[in-house]
């Protein structure tokens, strides 16, 4: 029998990148156990990054992932 997830989701400032951005701490919660993860997504013109993972990597890579795709363009 599959466990019931509870999932919750804090909005969180993010770094004043891009024309529009926002970020959430997504919870997860299992049979006892929990999870977070940082979920951001930043647009530029028609372009958008969205990073999901710890929120610490996440932080750390946001900017880089989007210089290196609007670079790519």
């Amino acid at each position: 029998m599959p466990l019931p997830v509870t999932v919750t989701a804090q909005k969180v400032p993010v770094p004043r990148l891009g024309d529009e951005r926002w970020s959430q701490l997504l919870s997860f919660t299992a049979g006892g156990r929990s999870q977070v993860a940082k979920q951001t997504a930043v647009r530029t013109g028609t372009v958008v990054v969205v990073l999901s993972g710890s929120s610490a990597l996440v932080d750390a890579h946001v900017e880089k992932a989007l210089d290196r795709v609007c670079a790519e363009r």
